[in-house]
């Protein structure tokens, strides 16, 4: 009764002395408070996004804070003074725009998917929370994901990478590339902790995803792992390299590069989908060739999963590149006809 006295209150103003939408929101907020206790007062798309990333630092690795940081400050930008308006103003338009704006810079379609899929993970929470009433970005068509495609190393280039390292230690990361399948931040960051000679196997949680996941210890893994401890078995496996960033020219990546090319093996460069250039082989390279290897040997699908940590059949399949050999052995175990065929 008394949120219905004060609505009629409020139409009656209105009607007298026409109030603008600010004003009678702040009168509603004001009912609401006074009847309720609760406050329909909403926070500014600022406000929201800000708090939500100082929320989200304590649960997600450093590297997934800083896209998601990147990603806020990009579509705060984008959206001006609508920034400071109540985050119920967002609209799937505001949200259009920014894919729009990124894809004119000249990004990858699939860095774009990235940045939709943080600020829907903002505005979900937002829903849940009761703040919005539906998710801006439901009904926002993703653009169609167009990645560039790796090539992978054959054994003998892999040899020739591993006399190209420059040291031990990038020794120890391209070992644990092809022969685990880690990406390059997880091989950098490999602690001996990582290893249990006992039971042969590397067990290690990806930065990307958290899970674990159980490696059984390639022969040459072993040989290597035995050398390195003569130097100690503490602390991480590649002690200098983890110092230093995985991407950029002056990165991990950058080093590797110039590894491949020390090699004589042509890192295939071309120009990508968004303004970077894109290496067909790159330290990832060493990924695909480990889920390769394992599908050409003959090793089911979903053991493929758990050793290089794939959540899904279709990820799996992008790093499969089977060999022609291997798909003549397929083709051979299809059954021939006994009888001839009529011409």
């Amino acid at each position: 009764m008394g949120i219905a006295l004060e609505l009629e209150r409020i139409e009656q103003q209105a009607r007298s002395t026409g109030l603008t939408t600010t004003q009678i929101q702040k009168v509603l907020n004001d009912v609401s408070e006074k009847v309720t206790g609760d406050t329909l007062k909403a926070p500014t798309v600022q406000e929201y996004l800000t708090e939500w990333l100082q929320t989200a630092k304590t649960r997600i690795t450093k590297t997934t804070w800083v896209r998601y940081e990147h990603t806020v400050k990009i579509f705060l930008g984008g959206l001006g003074n609508k920034a400071k308006m109540p985050i119920t103003s967002v609209t799937p338009k505001n949200i259009e725009d920014f894919l729009n704006q990124r894809l004119s810079s000249g990004i990858a379609p699939k860095t774009a998917i990235i940045d939709l899929k943080t600020l829907n993970t903002a505005f979900s929470r937002a829903e849940s929370y009761g703040m919005i009433l539906k998710n801006p970005l439901a009904p926002v068509r993703r653009p169609k994901e167009d990645s560039s495609e790796r090539e992978v190393f054959t054994h003998e280039e892999v040899q020739r990478l591993l006399d190209a390292a420059p040291n031990v230690e990038w020794q120890t990361l391209i070992m644990l590339g092809y022969f685990v399948g880690a990406r390059l931040s997880d091989c950098a960051h490999m602690k001996w902790e990582n290893i249990d000679p006992e039971r042969g196997i590397i067990v290690y949680h990806p930065r990307k995803t958290g899970k674990k996941v159980v490696v059984p210890m390639h022969f040459h893994v072993i040989e290597h792992l035995q050398h390195l401890a003569t130097f100690g078995t503490e602390g991480y496996l590649s002690p200098t390299l983890v110092k230093r960033v995985s991407g950029g020219e002056n990165g991990l990546s950058g080093a590797f590069r110039r590894i491949v090319e020390r090699a004589g093996i042509d890192p295939g460069l071309v120009a990508g989908k968004g303004i970077r250039r894109f290496s067909k082989r790159s330290f990832h390279s060493l990924r695909h060739s480990f889920n390769s290897n394992l599908a050409n040997a003959g090793v089911a699908e979903e053991i493929r999963m758990k050793l290089t940590g794939h959540s899904s059949r279709d990820m799996n399949a992008r790093y499969t590149h089977l060999e022609l050999n291997s798909l003549r052995n397929a083709m051979e175990l299809v059954p021939t006809f006994t009888k001839e065929t009529k011409e």
